[in-house]
């Protein structure tokens, strides 16, 4: 028998269907069956796949908003739960006991209420809050969760009251583990370095860092995204953006290796990406197995024709959504993956998710120009050609694990834009890019 496969694939479309969760959600809940309530919508969120049992035998974990409602009183309220699906009945063996939980065996499917989460255990206790008390000269009036990734992370806002005046915040990210501490660090290095050079990136005052809650504590970053602000950016802003942009990366890939972890991001690493995402999409897109498996072979090939190169600190995550724009100078979020690696790597990343459409599509070729302008002792044109492939086979992977909406039809896309930067013949990157 083979285990390197997903579960019957109506199983799985029994755990994403609203209107069939809604049914057993109203003979699971208790206050459906002892105080009256209704389920009125079941909607599905945060929905990741897994194909290879061998990396993870979790096949899906996703995210149920149940809507309710009284049926006398009228009154709605929205509850929220992580459920993660197991293969081979193993559900009935992954219940812990020390975190409340929902089961269905017949959908072999695990349902823990928020904030309960079996990695986080903190969770609860930071949505107090008073939690905030320590790291803040303020009084919190409400905390609340603005991204969260199950078992792994979540981010929360405290704000104050506002017939106190102005709202003030303050931010929290919280971990399974003890990551956050050498995050603290990364921030403050940054702090520090943009309190002393007028040009340098800004970031988020770090506040501190909780070893218990496995916590980092950060006052409110100035400025506003750079994708609401670039559609509305004249020529001249939009010219001067790129150089300001680079200078920030240079920033990160200039930064000391003394706040690095111990992972390397190398060509290896890369190498067994690739073949990865080209075993994934054979699994879940059969029809397009020969596409990806010659992709993985143009990649590899040209992996073969690289130089070497000065590995630097890398951002690791870079994309547009880790950066804002305060007046002339570039505020720098999320320093959880810093690696050590191919300064391409941050650059393909960024361009690729950039996109190509409007102002965006605009950016991309300056910023490839300005970076292989400024930083020449670092730019490669092969080496950000291939990361510009390595990163579209990514996103070709992405789109059937975010399940988004004709996520065939993307993976196909992202393939054959890959293809064409392997090809020698091609345009160069930065024509690609636009």
């Amino acid at each position: 028998m083979n285990d390197d496969v997903l579960p019957p694939q109506p199983l799985m479309e029994q755990c994403l269907d609203g209107q069939a969760m809604a049914q057993r959600f109203a003979t699971l809940l208790p206050e459906c069956l002892h105080e009256g309530w209704r389920v009125q919508a079941v909607r599905t969120d945060k929905v990741r796949r897994s194909s290879s049992i061998h990396r993870n035998p979790v096949p899906m974990t996703l995210v149920y908003d149940v809507q309710l409602q009284h049926p006398v009183t009228q009154a709605s309220v929205s509850r929220s739960f992580f459920a993660k699906m197991f293969r081979h009945g193993a559900s009935a063996d992954a219940r812990d006991g020390a975190t409340p939980t929902l089961h269905l065996p017949e959908l072999d499917l695990l349902l823990w209420a928020w904030p309960h989460d079996p990695g986080l255990p903190q969770l609860g206790a930071l949505l107090n809050p008073r939690a905030a008390d320590d790291w803040w000269g303020r009084r919190a009036h409400s905390a609340q969760a603005l991204r969260y990734e199950p078992e792994v992370r979540a981010s929360l806002c405290y704000s104050t009251a506002a017939q106190d005046g102005p709202v003030h915040r303050l931010f929290a990210k919280t971990f399974f583990d003890a990551r956050g501490q050498i995050i603290h660090r990364r921030f403050s290095h940054f702090w520090d370095q943009a309190q002393l050079k007028p040009l340098a990136p800004l970031v988020a005052q770090p506040m501190g860092y909780c070893d218990i809650t496995h916590t980092v504590w950060q006052a409110e970053a100035p400025g506003q995204p750079l994708t609401q602000v670039l559609p509305l950016l004249d020529a001249d802003a939009l010219r001067l953006l790129p150089g300001r942009l680079v200078h920030a990366l240079a920033a990160v890939h200039g930064a000391p290796r003394a706040l690095l972890g111990t992972l390397v991001r190398d060509q290896p690493h890369w190498l067994r990406e690739v073949q990865r995402r080209r075993n994934k999409i054979a699994r879940v897109a059969p029809e397009l197995a020969g596409r990806a498996a010659d992709v993985a072979r143009r990649i590899e090939a040209a992996a073969d024709r690289l130089a070497p190169f000065a590995a630097t600190v890398i951002h690791g995550d870079f994309h547009p959504d880790q950066v804002w724009l305060h007046g002339d100078r570039v505020v720098l979020f999320d320093f959880d993956e810093f690696v050590l690696g191919d300064p391409m790597e941050d650059l393909a990343e960024f361009v690729t998710k950039l996109g190509t459409s409007g102002r965006a599509g605009e950016l991309g070729p300056l910023m490839l120009a300005a970076y292989a302008q400024q930083q020449g002792e670092h730019f490669d044109l092969s080496r950000l050609r291939w990361h510009l492939a390595v990163q579209s086979l990514l996103q070709a992977g992405r789109a059937f694990k975010f399940q988004r909406v004709d996520w065939r039809g993307e993976v196909r896309q992202h393939l054959q834009r890959a293809a064409a930067l392997t090809d020698l013949e091609s345009p160069s990157p930065i024509e690609v890019a636009a």
